[in-house]
């Protein structure tokens, strides 16, 4: 149940309408009424509700987002922890999808600033000069979600994608493994480019020369996996490790090991990205990198509304903590490799 003003009135002893100037900043309060307030409320999970204050000043209480696939199940999660929050703030949120295309991307841009939304969530592609330039000149209140956009700095909430894809090589590397096929996602989305450059990182701290043959370049969907696989196979390529540009991926590739009678990870080892909750349940189970979806879309949609609630606020980049989860897929000690 939300919590009201009341509530935070009767927990502190104060009026309604000293908790609700106390929670707008009133300057005239002193600090100590405004500090005990302010603690007692986020103690107890008040959510101001910004919607109904703007209203009030003719803007409208609606959020926009924009999303690259909402089919993908990575971004439903993302999307449900921006929702929960913004309905308790009294916002309605409106969902467009992108398919991952830039022109798209740009003219919904356009569509949610000339309906004077109050602000903006965006997963987005790589652009050219003509969509950084409407980034850098709108004056509606957005965030990137997940991914970051050259040339725009501050305005992202993202995840450590470059360390979490280096975290996976070298456990693969101290496994042993020197031939590590990477079969890579979308080429214009940040998070290929910043997976992959963790990737490389890895091989050459560790001295390991990169063979281009084992990157391979996809849409990121299961099929892709299931593809790639068997692409290297038919090439005879030699490789005993996969990592995976995400979880979907993986689902693809393991299929297609285990169509092709090579069993994980005793023959090979495959590893994901993202933890998405099928992971678990996969046969075998799926290593890999929990990235934390909701509360990804939670802290993008609290941090935008204190900029639609303060619009002199700086803006800041956010870079959440990742962590790797070891499941039946990659053994976490495996001591050596079967040799042949």
């Amino acid at each position: 149940m939300s919590v009201l003003l009341k509530d935070i009135a009767e927990k502190t002893g104060f009026s309604i309408n000293t908790v609700s100037r106390a929670l707008r900043d009133d300057k005239k309060l002193s600090e100590s009424t405004r500090k005990t307030i302010r603690e007692t409320a986020e103690m107890m999970g008040y959510v101001r509700n910004s919607a109904a204050a703007l209203m009030r000043k003719g803007t409208s209480n609606e959020i926009g987002i924009i999303s690259g696939d909402s089919s993908n199940p990575f971004f439903a999660e993302v999307v449900r922890g921006i929702e929960e929050t913004a309905k308790q703030a009294g916002f309605r949120i409106l969902l467009l999808n992108t398919d991952e295309d830039p022109e798209r991307e740009a003219d919904y841009m356009k569509m949610f600033v000339s309906m004077k939304v109050a602000g903006i969530l965006i997963v987005p592609v790589f652009h050219d000069d003509m969509c950084q330039k409407i980034y850098r000149t709108i004056s509606v209140p957005y965030y990137f979600v997940g991914r970051h956009v050259e040339g725009i700095t501050g305005h992202s909430i993202l995840h450590s994608d470059i360390q979490s894809q280096y975290d996976v090589t070298q456990s693969l590397i101290n496994k042993g493994h020197r031939r590590i096929l990477y079969i890579v996602g979308p080429e214009n989305i940040s998070n290929t480019i910043d997976r992959l450059n963790g990737y490389l990182k890895a091989l050459e701290n560790n001295g390991i020369p990169c063979d281009p043959n084992l990157i391979i370049r996809t849409n990121g969907h299961i099929e892709d996996g299931f593809a790639s696989i068997n692409r290297a196979l038919n090439r005879s390529l030699d490789f005993t490790a996969v990592a995976c540009f995400n979880d979907l991926v993986a689902m693809g590739a393991i299929k297609a090991l285990s169509e092709n009678n090579y069993r994980v990870p005793e023959d090979i080892e495959v590893f994901g990205f993202d933890n998405l909750y099928i992971s678990q349940f996969m046969q075998p189970s799926l290593s890999t990198v929990d990235v934390p979806k909701f509360a990804l879309g939670k802290i993008a949609i609290e941090t935008l509304l204190r900029h639609i609630e303060n619009p002199q606020l700086p803006y800041d980049d956010i870079n959440l903590s990742t962590r790797l989860i070891y499941r039946k897929s990659s053994a976490k000690n495996r001591l050596s490799l079967k040799e042949d």
